[in-house]
């Protein structure tokens, strides 16, 4: 089964090609390459260099590979950035894969799992956060993932477009032997930052915001192991070749850890007590984002396996000790 993964050179894609390869699908990759790394992926594995948007080279690839499902996670993801550049955000994440929908179409290729975010809720208004909270997303990041699920649903009553969309919540780790992980330039993520306070690649750690309503003050999140997540994904077009309908789940564990709590366990686990800045919040961060992921458990009989905290920190710093310069 040939999978196009969208922008699988990337962190969440990289990691996902290689399960897909080593579940027995043929995953074929197309990335620009402006923020993903060719080396993230495995030698056998085909890469297409070019954006979603161009329609010659997405329909050329629908036309040279039977593909039989996407999954796309091409897309800009800096929350701050789209506060600066919201139609930067909206070009990319939601005009250009309108391409990738009617290349789909014009092939048959019938069935999408798409990358989507938590940060279509917004400030929640309950914790933890079901999938039928209301969508109020307060950067245009998030703004920008609701208006392609939507989209998705367009294409899903109007031509029989079938997917599924997953809400991360925070994506996070390495994997388990410390061989792939993550590489962000500029790194934006609380965790690979804590680690390069850890391990002297960067100048500590600064904590954005520690006047939230939360129990120390800083900011919750719901961290998901990287394996757990790309398990999620399987499962997901497993389910749509079944014939499940159109639908959206969380992705997250439902515990929340904070930033404080992630900090002391990188300096618990390195054994390094690295400097921390505290400074004001960041525009667009809500205060508390923790999932409800109880659907996608009972449907799929998803579980993390991976997720603790512990874990987390533990694999990314072994990859972040191995690889102190990312793939290079």
């Amino acid at each position: 089964m040939k999978i196009l993964v969208t922008g699988g050179a990337g962190y969440i894609g990289s990691h996902m090609t290689r399960m897909l390869a080593s579940r027995g699908y043929e995953p074929i990759v197309l990335d620009t390459l402006e923020f993903g790394h060719r080396e993230a992926l495995p030698p056998a594995v085909p890469l297409v260099v070019g954006n979603v948007g161009d329609s010659f080279l997405v329909e050329s690839i629908f036309r040279e590979h039977t593909i039989e499902g996407v999954m796309h996670f091409a897309g800009y993801l800096q929350v701050e950035e789209s506060v600066r550049f919201p139609i930067k955000y909206m070009k990319n994440n939601v005009l250009a894969p309108v391409v990738l929908l009617e290349a789909m179409k014009q092939a048959k290729v019938s069935r999408i799992i798409f990358s989507s975010t938590a940060a279509v809720y917004g400030n929640p208004e309950t914790v933890p956060i079901p999938e039928s909270h209301r969508k109020e997303p307060v950067s245009p990041y998030g703004l920008s993932k609701w208006a392609f699920e939507e989209l998705l649903s367009v294409y899903d009553r109007s031509f029989g477009l079938k997917s599924i969309c997953l809400r991360y919540f925070n994506a996070a780790g390495a994997s388990l032997d410390g061989s792939h992980g993550e590489v962000h330039v500029p790194e934006t993520h609380v965790i690979p930052l804590a680690c390069g306070g850890a391990l002297g690649t960067r100048d500590g750690f600064a904590i954005y915001g520690t006047d939230y309503k939360t129990p120390d003050g800083t900011a919750l999140r719901d961290f998901i192991h990287i394996e757990d997540l790309c398990e999620a994904h399987i499962l997901a077009l497993e389910a749509l070749r079944s014939g499940h309908k159109s639908d959206v789940f969380n992705v997250g564990t439902g515990t929340g850890v904070s930033v404080r709590e992630v900090v002391n366990t990188v300096k618990k686990a390195s054994g390094k007590d690295f400097r921390v800045k505290e400074t004001g919040r960041r525009s667009g961060d809500p205060a508390i984002l923790v999932s409800d992921p109880s659907r996608l458990m009972d449907e799929f009989g998803w579980k993390p396996k991976h997720s603790d905290i512990e874990t987390i920190v533990g694999s990314a710093l072994k990859w972040h000790t191995s690889h102190p310069k990312g793939y290079i």
